[in-house]
């Protein structure tokens, strides 16, 4: 019987603990869990790390430097959930599937079209577009945030009203977000189709679609450590060839195509013989240029001309702040975006934030941006809640710093948008009921009943310098099916002023029922 390699358990075990962590960091819909932690273990993510320019991504290209793609079995848990389809694949399967040897698709994977249409859309504005639908995280945050904790959401009410109907409430219900469909088909579309390549081919889509792989590999191909076959104890049986999930091994060559493998250790599992091991390498004795590896060398330095290149324009596009033609927006960023243009290229689309947020505020935008930027992009729905004024959880968890941290001083004077006043909609103006549900859930002050010489009664008033666009007002404010009160977004954050004097309390009404 073959028994599992120390490095192939300390995989698992650390894979395991990864993958537990960043699902309870999406899937926590009770709050249970701090933001810090839940912005650590998301902090450990290539693409995240990169764009907040955190030591995580150098620590992540050190160690593909020195021993491989660890990172791709380990950390990524796109990549775990690779394996966890293709071991459930076995499962059903008469005959465990035979991959075999495979050529490096290196035309796909390091070629000129993906190079290309990344240029093309960080001039057209779409960086962060291009960033969302490669991300290997993001993808997977969307999965298990507009996918997966709907689903346990609507387990736990089925448990919950199971239970009360046999006389306890021990375990409550809780509200089912679900994203907008064109959202949720997009992650279904993107998730079935990573489903679909593990199943045919193991891990296809990390080398040949995924940018973190191909880039990891350029950097594993030269590690000082990689995972050798030693032609004298190797006995030619092909249990290491069955074993590679990467289609890297080359067993008539006796050769590893280390820029593809994954580090997940299972062909030294199986080999009896001991024939795979870590050796040290001369990272410069490949350097030189061999007419038969002509094609794939231009390959790899192409895309590494474009990944710089991109990332060039990525950072001086986020680095220009060009006066926008208009102030206002249809959607409301998060608090910490700070800028329109920086916020919609930076942010992948991972959607912690909206899964993190307390108030169930946050939620995928389609097509409020305007933007193909800003699809899948966070947004305030003001109709489904309002932002609390002194929560901060959003800009705690994001991994990427597309939403700044802010103090809980900083948050309670960030104006993310204005209220604006709609008076035919007002219940007040439209039907003469009493109503003061706006200015009474005004946490600033900004909003107040009062009377003005336009209209008889008295009416909301906006105090705009004071106003932060918390969307507590439109939440509140009871007409249908038309708010009277709606928070328009602003393209750049402001800082507001703070209202000094005593909150003026609305007028009570003929009937005792304050305005």
């Amino acid at each position: 019987m073959k028994h599992p390699s120390t490095l192939r358990r300390v995989r698992i075990v650390l894979a395991a603990l990864v993958m537990a962590g960043v699902c309870l960091a999406f899937l926590d819909f009770r709050d249970w869990l701090p933001a810090s932690f839940k912005h650590a273990l998301t902090m450990l993510q290539f693409v995240p790390a990169a764009l907040a320019v955190s030591g995580a991504a150098l620590a992540v290209l050190i160690v593909s430097a020195l021993v491989g793609r660890v990172y791709c079995s380990v950390v990524c848990p796109l990549g775990i959930l690779q394996d966890l389809v293709m071991r459930a694949a076995n499962l059903f399967r008469r005959k465990k599937k035979f991959l075999g040897y495979q050529k490096p698709a290196n035309k796909l994977r390091y070629g000129i079209p993906v190079a290309a249409l990344v240029i093309v859309s960080v001039a057209a504005g779409a960086s962060g577009a291009v960033l969302a639908w490669l991300d290997p995280y993001s993808n997977f945050g969307r999965f298990a945030g507009s996918v997966l904790r709907p689903l346990i959401v609507s387990a736990n009410n089925l448990a919950s009203e199971a239970l009360r109907a046999l006389g306890t409430d021990a375990v409550p219900r809780v509200t089912v977000h679900w994203a907008p469909p064109a959202v949720l088909a997009a992650t279904l579309i993107v998730t079935a189709a990573v489903v679909a390549l593990a199943v045919w081919r193991g891990r296809l889509y990390c080398n040949t679609i995924c940018p973190v792989g191909a880039l990891l590999g350029l950097v594993a191909k030269f590690s000082l450590w990689k995972l050798t076959i030693d032609q004298a104890a190797c006995k030619k049986c092909g249990d290491c060839l069955r074993a590679c999930k990467a289609q890297c091994i080359n067993l008539r060559a006796g050769e590893i195509d280390f820029s593809r493998c994954v580090a997940c250790y299972n062909c030294v599992a199986v080999c009896d013989e001991h024939g795979i091991k870590y050796r040290f390498q001369n990272p410069f004795k490949n350097l030189r240029v061999k007419p038969a590896a002509a094609q794939p060398d231009a390959d790899r330095r192409q895309f590494l001309v474009a990944t710089v290149s991109s990332a060039y324009l990525i950072a001086a596009r986020n680095g220009v702040n060009l006066r926008d033609k208009h102030k206002y927006l249809n959607a409301v960023m998060p608090p910490g975006a700070r800028d329109r243009r920086r916020f919609l290229a930076r942010c992948t689309a991972c959607q912690l934030c909206v899964s993190a947020c307390p108030s169930h505020v946050l939620e995928p935008s389609f097509l409020e941006y305007a933007s193909v930027s800003g699809f899948m992009k966070p947004r305030l729905n003001f109709n489904r809640s309002f932002c609390n004024i002194n929560c901060t959880t959003c800009g705690e968890v994001c991994p990427d710093h597309a939403l700044s941290p802010l103090t809980v001083t900083q948050k309670q004077t960030t104006r993310i948008g204005l209220a604006i006043f709609d008076h035919q909609e007002c219940i007040i103006y439209r039907d003469g009921t009493a109503c003061g549900a706006c200015a009474e859930h005004c946490p600033t002050a900004a909003l107040q009943i009062r009377k003005t010489d336009k209209f008889r009664d008295p009416l909301p008033v906006v105090d705009a310098e004071y106003c932060i666009g918390c969307g507590a007002c439109q939440y509140a404010c009871p007409a249908l099916p038309k708010k009277a009160i709606t928070i328009s977004g602003l393209r750049a954050h402001e800082t507001a002023q703070v209202l000094v004097q005593e909150k003026v309390q609305a007028p009570a009404a003929d009937n005792d029922f304050p305005f």
